[in-house]
């Protein structure tokens, strides 16, 4: 999987975290059509606290909380109280007009500076649900993150999907190949293997899990129609293009007439005592 440049390099983290607020600024109304149609970010993010083991009654930090839906997973799974932040301004105040809970608090910030917690009480677990792969510096964030974190607690993520079958181990890969269309230059900014390195080197231990869903092709082009999503597959193209594009591109799927699937790579961390 390609990834982006050092977040040293130039202006590079600035540029990307723009890129990051304008096109979830610009995707709130489909986002949200497509978690009615799907609901699919609270399930990842139900099955991301299950599998993380997230007590009950916890206090949680959702880094990336987008417009809420992973708020609300976290709070009906865990009766937490949950602490969501994201950078879109769009995408936050969607989120403050449609879910009035006393628990659920929404802040628009970035996830690389986690200042506004300071004079809180430490949490108990940090999520990122499907966001930390457009971080430029998920070092900096982590380490923020843990610097916000109870002894014990945990710091868990859900990563970018995986679309395999037993023969081919990357299928998106293989669309753009019999489409002859170029592969995007980054699929994402932070790769699995940057991110999964970065936690175990900031806490000493790494445990890591894939949630596997069956392919469905129509369910591909709802996730990949969003314009966030799109713009990670098509990225220098307008948006009507770009969807466009996602059609066509995950309809090849159907005619290989393969089973796939997609697959949510998962990863966690405990604070141990120093």
């Amino acid at each position: 999987m390609k990834t982006g440049p050092s977040p040293q390099t130039g202006n590079f983290a600035s540029r990307v975290k723009g890129a990051v607020r304008r096109n979830f600024n610009q995707s709130v109304r489909i986002y949200q059509a497509f978690e009615e149609k799907r609901g699919f970010f609270q399930d990842l993010t139900a099955a991301l606290a299950r599998w993380m083991k997230l007590p009950q009654g916890a206090t949680i930090l959702d880094i990336g909380c987008g417009n809420g839906a992973s708020c609300v997973a976290l709070r009906e799974a865990c009766n937490a109280t949950v602490y969501g932040i994201d950078l879109s301004e769009a995408m936050i105040a969607d989120a403050r007009r449609r879910l009035r809970d006393p628990h659920v608090h929404f802040i628009v910030g970035d996830g690389e500076n986690l200042d506004m917690f300071r004079d809180m009480p430490l949490f108990d677990a940090v999520v990122y649900n499907a966001s930390l792969f457009v971080f430029p510096n998920p070092e900096r964030s982590l380490a923020q993150a843990g610097g916000h974190l109870k002894t014990g607690g945990k710091i868990g993520f859900s990563f970018y999907p995986r679309l395999y079958s037993a023969e081919f181990p990357d299928l998106l890969g293989r669309a753009y190949e019999k489409k002859g269309w170029p592969l995007p230059k980054f699929r994402t900014i932070t790769s699995w293997d940057k991110a999964c390195h970065a936690l175990e080197g900031l806490f000493g231990n790494l445990e890591t899990a894939t949630h596997e869903i069956t392919g469905d092709v129509s369910f591909l082009i709802d996730f990949f129609s969003i314009p966030a999503q799109s713009a990670s597959l098509f990225p220098k193209l307008p948006y009507e293009e770009r969807a466009e594009k996602v059609r066509e591109l995950f309809e090849t799927l159907d005619a290989e007439g393969t089973p796939f699937t997609i697959g949510w790579d998962m990863a966690m961390a405990v604070k141990r005592p120093e």
